[in-house]
């Protein structure tokens, strides 16, 4: 599988799905004027190349409540323990292991502030050789990885793919805990799963599956997203920043950097930084162009630190493999 590289046409159907993660086939053929069988046989090959999922999270976890990035420092040697342990937890969204080979960034996300700090105070700091755990609570979230896209469409293409249709006037606006817990699961692991295949393994009707699936996404109770691994999407280069801006520039620092291409993630922070973001970049050399991009974007200047990832073993739930890509473990997070 690692002779495996995503094409010019590969990009575009990834930029699609990204638009609508689970778009029908027959409607992105219009848009992508490819036949619907093609383009399933190309995403099929990608999906078992594990270099692209469609998947999906509960919208609390975009929201800047109950939500940490921990640097989590541990002793040489440490590395693979902490994450096998972290990779089973729910709360543990995302794994990325540092250049340093010391470093773990964790992004967490918890149903409560208790939980949260539960896991901050107690659970992390048990982990096995673990010497430090800096945590940087979120306070609001600007930009997120769902809006980060391959930009292989020109604007009339990307006009001509539409959303999810909204809910039917006689769908039921409340869905039972149980079912809606199990079929945000079901969304997380593969949002592109039929509506038959989830009706059959959830044993409701067809029916009822399209419509809480369209009562979660107009509700904005749950968000698709469909990623790419960074190693093959020609953004191979990952790395988190924790930024210490002047308070009175903080907005405008964080605003202008949601507009930067490479720019996935932007946060305000409460913590030792009180901006967080991540980026994927073309290669490594392009790295001080844009910190000086970054530096300029404060009037008195800014404490800029960087974490160079070299590993991600979890994102959003879903485990990668060593080259990071996706594998057919998921832990769901909490619903």
């Amino acid at each position: 599988m690692n002779d495996i590289s995503i094409s010019d046409e590969d990009a575009r159907l990834i930029h699609a799905l990204q638009i609508s993660p689970r778009a029908p086939w027959s409607e992105l053929s219009r848009a992508l004027s490819v036949g619907p069988a093609a383009l399933a046989r190309r995403y099929a090959r990608l999906h078992d190349a594990g270099l692209v999922r469609a998947i999906g999270h509960p919208s609390w976890i975009n929201s800047s409540g109950n939500t940490a990035f921990a640097e989590i420092d541990l002793e040489p040697g440490s590395l693979a323990m902490a994450t096998a342990i972290l990779s089973e937890l729910p709360m543990a969204l995302t794994l990325d292991a540092a250049a340093s080979g010391t470093c773990l960034i964790a992004t967490l996300s918890a149903p409560s502030e208790a939980a949260l700090a539960a896991l901050l105070l107690e659970t992390l700091p048990s982990l096995p050789g673990v010497r430090d755990v800096r945590a940087h609570m979120a306070t609001s979230v600007l930009k997120s990885g769902e809006r980060w896209n391959v930009r292989s469409l020109d604007p009339e293409e990307v006009a001509r793919i539409g959303g999810p249709q909204p809910p039917r006037a006689r769908a039921a606006r409340a869905l039972d805990p149980q079912f809606r817990v199990a079929l945000m699961a079901a969304l997380g692991q593969d949002a592109r799963t039929p509506a038959a295949v989830l009706a059959r393994d959830l044993g409701v009707s067809e029916q009822k599956i399209h419509d809480a699936v369209a009562v979660l996404l107009h509700g904005q109770q749950y968000r698709l997203r469909t990623d790419v691994v960074n190693v093959w999407s020609g953004w191979p280069v990952h790395i988190w920043y924790f930024m210490e801006v002047p308070p009175r520039q903080l907005s405008s620092v964080a605003s202008a950097l949601t507009t930067h291409p490479e720019v996935r993630y932007v946060g305000t922070a409460a913590g030792l930084a009180n901006l967080t973001f991540d980026v994927w970049l073309r290669n490594l050399g392009v790295l001080h162009v844009l910190e000086a991009k970054i530096d300029s974007l404060s009037q008195t200047g800014v404490k800029i630190r960087r974490q160079i990832i070299l590993r991600t073993s979890k994102r959003l739930g879903h485990l990668l493999d060593d080259a990071g890509r996706f594998t057919d473990r998921y832990v769901p997070p909490p619903s």
